[in-house]
């Protein structure tokens, strides 16, 4: 996917100079206070869980595009809007063990409260119409907000839920403070932890894990259960959805 200037338009800068191949980087004025490697950024400024921020994003999404995604969203019907990823990494970064079958979440599809798009990048169409031919279950997917980081920041904003396996979607709906549900592995990558359900770098993401590998059945059993309370929110009015029930 790529990453456009109007994504960063909002962001802090950083400034980097690579010393590497490059000696005479010093002679251009450049005179630096301090010196550290990018690695051990983490050992210096969070040392434990309470030097991270209790933050509600990092990143902000286009504020038009996520007007224009959000009256999309919205012709879709009444019902809280969630975006799905279900597949995540590739053959060397332990694909067999991130991934579902879209099939595997048919109890979330089957909540009439509910309306769900795809933010599952790669080539899912044949999975997407299988779902709609062998069960009747419409998932939205628009490729173009799925190739580029701007579109898809702006739609994960306008949800009002993402629910993911540990893959990009996961980080880029953390930092952009959206609430989000992992769906992780028995043994999961170490920025999702060893245990429990939080991760320090986005308060916004909940974990839910594996107890035994490939089995993803009770992890989407749990998952269920949860988005049936928070559609029962809606109907009360505690919880309150881009798009009222």
């Amino acid at each position: 996917p790529t990453r456009n200037a109007g994504f960063d338009q909002e962001q802090a800068a950083v400034c980097a100079v690579r010393a590497c191949g490059d000696p005479g980087w010093a002679d251009r004025g450049v005179t630096p206070e301090f010196q550290v490697q990018i690695g051990s950024l983490p050992h210096v400024l969070r040392r434990d869980r309470d030097n991270f921020p209790a933050h509600h994003g990092y990143l902000r999404a286009d504020t038009a595009k996520v007007a224009a995604w959000r009256e999309r969203l919205a012709a879709l019907g009444n019902g809280i809007k969630i975006g799905i990823s279900w597949r995540g990494g590739t053959r060397n970064t332990r694909f067999f063990s991130r991934t579902l079958a879209l099939n595997d979440l048919l109890p979330l599809f089957r909540n009439n409260r509910v309306r769900a798009v795809s933010l599952q990048y790669g080539d899912c169409a044949g999975e997407i119409a299988a779902l709609q031919r062998d069960h009747g279950v419409t998932l939205c997917h628009w490729q173009h907000a799925i190739a580029d980081h701007d579109e898809t920041a702006a739609l994960i904003e306008a949800l009002d839920l993402v629910i993911s396996v540990q893959t990009t979607v996961a980080h880029l709906a953390g930092a952009l403070g959206k609430q989000a549900w992992v769906l992780l592995p028995a043994v999961s990558e170490w920025r999702y932890m060893q245990s429990g359900d939080t991760m320090p770098w986005y308060p916004s993401v909940r974990l839910f894990r594996q107890e035994k590998l490939f089995e993803w059945g009770p992890v989407v059993e749990r998952v269920n259960v949860e988005l049936l309370a928070k559609t029962d929110q809606v109907r009360r009015g505690i919880f309150r959805p881009n798009v009222i029930l």
